[in-house]
Formats: structure tokens, sequence, C-alpha cells
């Protein structure tokens, strides 16, 4: 079992999508499912379930193995869901975060990231693709504090920037496995591969 927290954040506004993507059905499921349920096959210590939607936190809540929060701040961005979702964790070795539209994000590859990670675990993993940066991102427990402090919807890119000698790059080939959906463009292209 990995001594890692994964904290889906599933509190986005859709707004490029213009309608709650993350309820849209996506090749049989919801969009959200997807995540939801790759996550529950992994050996991961503990599993923890960010977002403003009553459905996803009843849906986590059923498969049973989730720690629930409830995000009531959404407005205030993507670093809300990280601080809610980091004051859950346990004691562990690192947080993985994983956005809730990365629907093709599977059991194998997260295992895979975590196996990189837990070679290192002072380090920072991001994942990209043709050099562009990508999640799930794994930070080490040290920066607990730093991203407890967070703002905005930027996330973690101002402490991954402030860190840049922890940064351990997972590159990936097969850049699908790391495509997240925010238009109804690429709910379009994404929904028939």
């Amino acid at each position: 079992m990995y001594d890692l927290s994964i904290i889906i954040l599933a509190s986005g506004l859709s707004k490029r999508m213009g309608q709650n993507k993350l309820l849209m059905d996506f090749k049989g499921k919801k969009m959200y499912q997807h995540c939801i349920n790759s996550v529950k096959k992994c050996d991961i210590k503990q599993k923890i379930v960010v977002s403003a939607y009553d459905e996803i936190l009843e849906y986590a809540r059923d498969m049973g193995d989730f720690t629930i929060v409830k995000n009531e701040n959404q407005a205030l961005g993507q670093s809300q869901s990280i601080k809610m979702g980091i004051a859950k964790v346990n004691p562990c070795l690192g947080f993985v975060f994983l956005p809730s539209d990365m629907p093709f994000i599977a059991e194998i590859f997260l295992n895979k990231v975590c196996d990189f990670f837990m070679k290192d675990t002072s380090c920072i993993v991001v994942p990209r693709v043709e050099g562009k940066n990508s999640m799930p991102t794994i930070f080490p427990f040290s920066l607990y504090d730093e991203l407890s402090n967070i703002s905005g919807d930027i996330g973690g890119r101002d402490i991954i920037k402030a860190n840049l000698s922890k940064v351990r790059y997972f590159d990936v080939k097969d850049g699908q496995v790391l495509q997240d959906i925010d238009t109804m463009e690429e709910l379009e292209k994404y929904a028939d591969i």
C-alpha cells in the first residue's frame, strides 16, 4: 500500500463548458465517475474527494473507502479544494492531487506515478507530455504548510516554481491519459476514442 493521500478535486465551475462538465455523460458514465472508479482500485492509504456537488460526494460515499469533503466556497478557486483536502489528510509521505475532469486516468497509470514518487519521497512529481506539465501532481508531506496557504485558482503551480530543485518530471508518451475535458468540442472529440 502506498503511504500517500490522494485528493480528488471535484469543485470546478466549468466556465469554459457552460454547464457542469463533471455531471455530464462521457463514455457511459458521468465524467467524475471515471476518476473516482480508477482511484477506488488503487492501493493508496487515504482517498479524499473534495466537491461542491452533492451527487459526487454521495457517489464517493457509496463507493466506500473515501473521505468526503463538502466545498461550500468553490468560487475561491482550486486552491480552496486543495486546502480543504489536505486539512483532512492523515500523516503520510505525500499528497496526490487529481482533478476529476481527467476521465482517461487509469489505476495502472496512477500506480506508475506513485511508484515514481516512492523512489524519492522528498520530490515533487509532475507528469508531462511533450514538455507540457499536467496532473496528477504529487507533493511531499514536507510542503504541507505551503499547500495550506495557497490562494486563487492556480493550485500548486507557485509552489512548484518555488521548489524547482525538488521537481522530478514523469514523462508520458501517450498524452491521452492526461487529457482533461474543458470544452464541448473536447467532450465530443474524445467521446469517440
